[in-house]
Order: C-alpha cells, then sequence, then structure tokens
C-alpha cells in the first residue's frame, strides 16, 4: 500500500536582531523559507507550492510577515541584497482574506457554516468571488506560515486604512459567529485584534452591530 500525504521543507535565508511586535523589545530573528512536499513512504518527492517565507523570533516564537523587517528590522543587521515587500503593495483584498483565514483556524477546526459565511463575508465586501479551493488554499498558507491573527495584523494594520481596518474587524466577527455564538476564545481573539486595529471601543461596537449587512 502507498502511503502519501503532504510534509514542509523550510530552511533559514537569513539572520540577525529586529524588533518583535509581540515581545517589545531588540529580539534574534531567523528569516526562513518553506515549501509543502507531497511524500511517498514519508520521503518528500514532490514540490506541490511555491517558496513561502516568514519570519520567526527566536525568542516567542511568534511568526511575522516578512514585511516585518521593512518596519522593524535594527539598521545594523541590514542585509544586503535582500528585499522587504513594500507594505502599501499587499492588495486589501488578500489581507482580508487571510485574516478570514486566520479565524477559520483558530480554534483548530473548521464548519460548513464558517466556510459559507467566510465566502459571502469575502465576496460581499470585495465583490469578488471566492471558491472553497481558493478559501482551503488561504487556510492552508497561513497555517504553513504559522501566523497567528495578532502576529500578522502586528504587520498588517500599518498598511490598511481605517475604513479597510474595520472592515477586516467585521470579517473577523462573521467568521468568529458563524455557528451562532461567540466562543470565549475568540471573544478574547477580537478584543485583542481591536486593540491591534486601533479601533476605539465605541466604533468596534458600532461596527460589530453592522456586520449583518456582509451577511446577507
Amino acid at each position: 500500500m502507498l502511503l502519501i500525504g503532504t510534509m514542509n521543507w523550510s530552511s533559514t535565508r537569513m539572520s540577525g536582531m529586529f524588533q518583535c511586535p509581540t515581545c517589545g523589545g531588540s529580539q534574534n530573528f531567523r528569516l526562513k523559507s518553506t515549501r509543502p512536499f507531497l511524500t511517498l513512504y514519508f520521503i518528500p518527492v514532490v514540490p506541490i507550492g511555491g517558496l513561502e517565507e516568514y519570519v520567526e523570533c527566536r525568542n516567542c516564537r511568534e511568526a511575522f510577515e516578512p514585511v516585518v523587517l521593512t518596519n522593524h528590522l535594527l539598521p545594523a543587521d541590514t542585509p544586503a541584497g535582500v528585499e522587504t515587500p513594500n507594505q502599501n503593495e499587499q492588495a486589501f483584498e488578500k489581507d482580508l482574506l487571510s485574516i478570514i483565514a486566520l479565524m477559520m483556524v483558530e480554534d483548530g477546526h473548521v464548519t460548513e457554516n464558517e466556510i459559507t459565511i467566510a465566502r459571502r463575508v469575502f465576496e460581499n465586501m470585495t465583490g469578488q468571488t471566492l471558491s472553497r479551493e481558493q478559501l482551503g488554499a488561504s487556510c492552508s498558507q497561513v497555517q504553513l506560515h504559522r501566523l497567528s491573527i495578532e502576529s500578522f495584523l502586528a504587520t498588517a494594520t500599518q498598511r490598511r486604512s481605517h475604513e479597510e481596518k474595520l472592515l477586516m474587524l467585521q470579517a473577523i466577527f462573521g467568521v468568529a459567529s458563524a455557528d451562532g455564538q461567540v466562543s470565549e476564545g475568540r471573544m478574547q481573539s477580537l478584543i485583542r485584534s481591536q486593540r491591534l486595529l486601533e479601533i476605539d471601543e465605541q466604533e468596534f461596537e458600532t461596527a460589530i452591530a453592522a456586520t449583518g449587512q456582509w451577511l446577507s
């Protein structure tokens, strides 16, 4: 019988010091490259995705988008020939899909209600279609990068307008409440998201109350 599965290959491209958004101080980091492989008898044989990168803090072990180095890399450690993404070049639609995927996988399982609401919210907010396959790929990608909602927002919030931040918060709440109620863990994620998105209490309550407009 053939044993077929997937595994992730990773390597460290560079390391140095940066200001970790989670630790709040100077820490060692590693910029890591990763690629998923199809395995046969637990041996990686075929790459099934492109090369992806993430930054890992060696103190808290939190993972961040490479763009974190644009604003948090210490000058003395800036490596020659290594480019980091321009934070303004990343489309809002991509960030919106990432935050939706992160909330979906946050509790370790995904329900059909979450899939339905996630697609509906994304399509209503952007006017673009979102297939189950695209949504599934995004969920796999954020898990591959070991991102959390907090580590993603630590960089994404810097490139988004206030209106876009409110939409992202509504998308998070829409997915969190897809099964009829918001768990304690997800409520805590919402509160932390409010803080990271720099949304005050009144705007938070107003945005949550208006989330229904994206659900029909």
